[in-house]
Formats: structure tokens, C-alpha cells, sequence
């Protein structure tokens, strides 16, 4: 276990275990139970080491929040170039994106619990979902039926967070299969 002499000679390490620490704060008891000096313990780190690196509590936090966030943003372009090119790739890639992130609620937990208890966090949230939909396609039929896919994917992904309902695998496959096929270009949206 590291200590704080180790630590501070290794700024990268520190700056490390402080935004984990912060994280299982968020995930664990919240944002409002983050503060300096909790961190400081949890993380094994110096308060003045610390504050090297995040002057204040918000600072912390919003580059928690930002790491959160252009880690999803970046797993979910990944997803997006691993698509085939064809018509509702972009809504497909942030369903199996939302799909294969269930075995990650702590850090989706996370990024939610932030996302609720910020308005710039949630602003920042809304503005990627606005610029995903320029994505979907511009016939309203499709443009509808992709938004109704990212929306069930959302709720499903807040589902899994707060552990609403057991899905076991095959349920979970069954539905990402029939959410994929309602984000093709040919797929009706009521039968």
C-alpha cells in the first residue's frame, strides 16, 4: 500500500489515486460527501499534495467529471468506427455501447450521480446527446425511431445503475438484438 512519501515523489500517482478516491466517494455516499480532506485520507495523500493538483473541492470534481466523460465520449467513437457504414450506425454504436457498459455501473453510476447534482455537468450531457441525433438521419421516421433506441438504451442504462430490474444475459441479448434492429433504415417502427 502506498504511503504519502512514496506518493509525493510521483505526481502522476498522486493525481491518480486522489481522482480515485474522489470516484468511490461518488459512488459509494455521493458527490456532496467529496471533500479535500476525505480524499486526502482515502487516497493516502498529503492535504497540501492534494491541493497541488486540485485547489478546491470543485476542481476536483470537474476533472473528475471531465475524466468520466471524454472516457465515455471516447469509448463510444471507438464504437461508432467499429459500425458498419450503414444508415443508424451512430445509434446502434451508443446502444451496444450502453449495453456493454453494464459491467461498469460503478463508474456509470458515477458520471449519472455527477450529471444529477450539476447543472454544467447535465448541460454538458445534453449538448453530446443533441450533437449524437445530427447522426441519426433526417427522415423523421428514422430520426424518431433511433431517438426511441437511445432513449430505451438510457433507461436501461439508469436501470442497471440503481439496480431496478435482474436481466439476466439472454434477456439482455434479446433486447439489445430487437433495439439494434429498430435502428436500421429498414426496420417499421410498429408492426
Amino acid at each position: 500500500m502506498p504511503t504519502a512519501h512514496l506518493l509525493a515523489k510521483q505526481p502522476e500517482l498522486v493525481r491518480h489515486s486522489v481522482l480515485d478516491a474522489a470516484l468511490q466517494f461518488v459512488i459509494e455516499e455521493g458527490p456532496q460527501a467529496v471533500t479535500l480532506a476525505a480524499v486526502a485520507v482515502r487516497a493516502q495523500v498529503s492535504p497540501e499534495d492534494l491541493q497541488g493538483h486540485f485547489s478546491s473541492r470543485q476542481a476536483l470534481l470537474d476533472t473528475l467529471f471531465d475524466c468520466l466523460f471524454q472516457d465515455f465520449e471516447g469509448q463510444l467513437q471507438e464504437a461508432i468506427e467499429a459500425e458498419e457504414d450503414l444508415p443508424g450506425g451512430q445509434a446502434r454504436a451508443y446502444v451496444r455501447l450502453t449495453f456493454n457498459g453494464m459491467g461498469d455501473t460503478p463508474t456509470q453510476r458515477a458520471l449519472m450521480l455527477l450529471g444529477l447534482n450539476w447543472p454544467p455537468y447535465a448541460a454538458r450531457w445534453r449538448e453530446a446527446c443533441a450533437a449524437a441525433l445530427v447522426g441519426d438521419g433526417s427522415g423523421r421516421d428514422s430520426a424518431n425511431r433511433r431517438l426511441l433506441c437511445r432513449l430505451a438504451a438510457d433507461g436501461l442504462w439508469c436501470s442497471q445503475v440503481f439496480g431496478c430490474y435482474a436481466l439476466d444475459e439472454t434477456r439482455q441479448a434479446e433486447m439489445l438484438e430487437l433495439l439494434l434492429s429498430l435502428c436500421s433504415e429498414e426496420s417499421p417502427l410498429a408492426a
